[in-house]
């Protein structure tokens, strides 16, 4: 691309090859060189001077200086004074109005957000539907941690014991742990905000023709991002904004970095982070050039060899044995292709900055409709209960419960409650009682049972001492006949080997006791 250096005297004018910066996409895999933005040579007035590099060679001609100059430029910015960022080629598209308006609503969008993560922060306990699985492991690291135990491999109080301290999130929930002692579960809703800053940071370095405008207003608003931190993902932003890093580094030709930070996003959230890496190879090797395709391909393997072990992890969780394949499969699907979005609408952005040239108002008309997207998402992706969670504060009638020394320690709890984001189990998890299911949503089975039989062998087969049933439970999970169930066993006698007992000092909860071996 030849920019004129100065248009008032009879100026230079450098080649430079398209940068990374200036609409395309990379990953890893090349340990080319490129300049992240168009660069200008500086002005010079009068012929390019001819200079001798040392005496006995030959002297450089006009075009082998600009060539010299060409690889300066790829290499290493110019004046800044001189510069024209590609940035400008796409704002400079909008009339002045329109593009004022787009930084004064970009400013009113991160305002909002900065609110957003105060609010959040206000919370004594940050109650999300994903929320609480963070806080309890980080809970138990951190104790074990402050007490000189150093870091086991399982966590007692989950899943009788089988839970894995660290499924994933090994990185972030022990950086979470270390601040623990000062902030408490402050510190878990402390790392979800920076996550979230981390995630829009590192989108925002990678593609610098987003940061201005209406551009940065979409991109602020694009729906997949939104519902991340409400949702409480902190594993999943640290992870996805790792990678997005390692896109930038990439495009600025920093290959060892670029490898580092996918491997780390790799080993923080592998089930969701491995996908949507591979799917970006993938997407990006055609358009890789040809002599640096296998380098692309062995940089990603080599970051997934790196990241084995945590994969591994993943696959040990109780919860992969108490479920399906199919529903594995679906659940990994859907929340693959929901959080994928989180990166590939930036992404998309720029495709369409560099091949579209769309005008002015395509932004406009994205950032409106991805605010208006945000209703459609409410019920169907849980985002009545997200933005609930702003002003949500744990349930009264658990804390009662807690506090009343119901809670026995060493014991097997099942603790059904509902809308509450999972505060039952992690209360009584902190009380001393064992849970018989981790807290991810797939091996908790709020769903009906076939029968009193079908019931009491699923006591037995993860060992459940109690149930603790609040009234919120059967108002929430209508398809759920649990608390019948328990009800009718109570006046049955033993069945199938389970005896089922009503504790009569319950208040305004019911406990049901479970002895496992009736005959």
């Amino acid at each position: 691309m030849a920019v004129p250096t100065d248009s008032r005297t009879a100026a230079t004018t450098v080649t430079t090859s398209r940068g990374a910066g200036d609409g395309g996409i990379a990953t890893i895999g090349s340990n080319a060189v490129a300049a992240p933005y168009p660069v200008a040579a500086p002005a010079r007035i009068g012929p390019s001077p001819v200079r001798r590099s040392r005496p006995g060679t030959p002297l450089m001609s006009d075009s082998s200086t600009t060539a010299a100059n060409t690889v300066a430029s790829d290499r290493t910015p110019s004046d800044d004074s001189h510069r024209r960022d590609a940035r400008d080629d796409v704002v400079d598209r909008q009339p002045d109005l329109l593009r004022r308006a787009g930084t004064i609503a970009t400013a009113v969008i991160a305002a909002a957000w900065v609110v957003l993560g105060v609010m959040m922060l206000l919370r004594p306990v940050f109650i999300s539907h994903d929320s609480l699985s963070n806080n309890v492991h980080v809970w138990f690291i951190a104790d074990e941690l402050w007490h000189g135990h150093g870091i086991p491999m399982h966590v007692p109080v989950l899943a009788n014991g089988q839970a894995l301290t660290f499924p994933y999130a090994s990185v972030p929930w022990t950086v979470t742990a270390l601040l623990w002692p000062l902030l408490g579960d402050r510190a878990v809703t402390l790392m979800l905000v920076l996550g979230f800053v981390a995630t829009v940071a590192a989108t925002f370095w990678t593609f610098p023709t987003l940061r201005r405008g209406w551009w940065a207003a979409a991109t602020l608003t694009n729906p997949s991002l939104v519902i991340s931190p409400l949702l409480g993902q902190l594993p999943f932003l640290w992870a996805i904004a790792s990678f997005t890093a390692a896109i930038g580094c990439w495009r600025r030709g920093r290959v060892a970095p670029a490898v580092a930070l996918t491997t780390l996003a790799t080993i923080i959230h592998p089930a969701v982070v491995m996908p949507i890496v591979a799917l970006t190879v993938w997407c990006r090797l055609p358009f890789e050039p040809r002599d640096r395709r296998w380098a692309l391909i062995g940089w990603w393997a080599a970051s997934v060899v790196i990241s084995l072990p945590a994969a591994w992890a993943v696959l040990q969780s109780p919860v992969v044995a108490e479920t399906s394949r199919s529903t594995q499969v679906t659940a990994l699907l859907q929340t693959v292709g929901m959080r994928l979005l989180v990166l590939a609408v930036p992404i998309a952005f720029v495709l369409i900055q560099r091949y579209v040239r769309p005008p002015g108002w395509v932004p406009v008309a994205l950032t409106v409709a991805f605010i208006a997207l945000q209703w459609p998402m409410y019920q169907p992706f849980g985002m009545d209960f997200a933005w609930g969670s702003l002003r949500r504060d744990p349930d009264t009638r658990v804390d009662a419960f807690v506090a009343s020394g119901a809670v026995r320690s060493g014991d097997t709890y099942r603790v059904l409650s509902g809308r509450d984001g999972k505060y039952g189990l992690y209360a009584v998890a902190r009380a001393g009682g064992v849970l018989d299911a981790e807290l991810f949503p797939e091996g908790l089975h709020r769903g009906p049972f076939a029968s009193e039989a079908s019931y009491a062998r699923f006591l037995l087969k993860r060992d459940v001492d109690t149930v603790v049933a609040f009234p919120s439970y059967d108002d929430h999970y209508t398809r759920s006949n649990e608390t019948d169930l328990l009800r009718r066993m109570a006046d049955a006698g033993c069945i199938d080997g389970v005896r089922i007992t009503v504790r009569s000092d319950a208040g305004p909860w019911s406990v049901y006791d479970v002895d496992r071996g009736c005959t």
